[in-house]
């Protein structure tokens, strides 16, 4: 996050040098949407580092979902960044675009996009590996800015070769668009992560590394839940014991399931297990299976 800060920085200054010496409005969006990003790497830098503060008194699950916060508030920001490239380009298909030196600002867009394209897949591929949401919203939002840039080098280069200067304003409302798409990518999972929606591939995996257990040791479960939270996911359930077991080994054998579980999946788990008797009735709010409705 500090290289995506520092070269955030270097990036919109290089865009903005293009923009003035092209003036083309493919080149403005470019670097418009670059102000956002440097917005939103300075609340992603942010929200890093309070998402892996320790539970405290006032947070005992944890600070992981401030990572869903900075997220959303980056997709809106891409949002509207959007819409001022949107609405600039449909301004500039009707009034007309005056370039200039359109090979230095190649150039210059080219340099800044493939610095962005390295430092975008490796925050991505970390993101990825350590389930750090704030890191793989930032890789895209860079891997966004690489076909930003892209397609601003490929409409300068039609206006250059054929002379028709509408290919500028038209690349910049194809720009918008992506952009627009890519945001409510980010609005739509940051949703999703402070609505405490779980992960289907996540909940298969516990299910069955559970279900294995139970069939081990003759028990049964019910009233599964696993939603995530940044860079792990919570767990519970409810797991039935014979009538008569002792609470000791049905301690034992709870910690013994929660321990296998944590073991089996990708990322870190806090898993609750609550003990009952085999003839306990299942309780009336238990969730249903994955992709299943309930009727009013």
């Amino acid at each position: 996050m500090n290289a995506s800060l520092g070269l955030g920085v270097v990036m919109l200054a290089v865009k903005w040098g293009a923009y003035v010496v092209t003036g083309s409005v493919a080149v403005l969006s470019d670097a418009l949407e670059s102000v956002v990003h440097v917005v939103a790497v300075l609340l992603a830098w942010y929200a890093l580092r309070v998402s892996f503060r320790p539970p405290d008194a006032d947070h005992p699950f944890g600070h992981a979902k401030a990572a869903y916060f900075s997220a959303g508030v980056e997709g809106g920001l891409i949002l509207v960044a959007a819409v001022v490239i949107i609405g600039l380009a449909v301004e500039k298909l009707i009034t007309g675009v005056v370039l200039q030196q359109l090979t230095l600002g190649m150039g210059l867009t080219a340099a800044a996009a493939a610095a962005n394209l390295v430092l975008g897949t490796l925050l991505v591929r970390e993101g990825r590996r350590s389930h750090s949401m704030v890191l793989v919203a930032n890789g895209k939002h860079l891997l966004t800015d690489v076909w930003t840039s892209a397609g601003t080098i490929v409409g300068l280069s039609v206006v250059q070769l054929t002379g028709w200067t509408l290919a500028d304003p038209l690349v910049a409302l194809l720009i918008g668009v992506n952009v627009l798409r890519e945001g409510g990518w980010l609005v739509w999972r940051a949703v999703h992560g402070l609505m405490d929606r779980t992960n289907p591939l996540l909940e298969q995996q516990a299910r069955q590394v559970l279900e294995g257990f139970c069939a081990e040791h003759g028990l049964s479960y019910h009233r599964f839940r696993l939603r995530e939270s940044g860079m792990q996911v919570h767990i519970d359930f409810h797991l039935q014991f014979a009538n008569g077991t002792p609470i000791e080994q049905a301690h034992e054998l709870a910690t013994a399931a929660e321990r296998r579980i944590a073991e089996a999946l990708p990322v870190r788990a806090d898993i609750t297990t609550h003990l009952e008797g085999e003839d306990h009735p299942p309780l009336h709010d238990e969730p249903l299976e994955p992709g299943r409705r309930s009727r009013p």
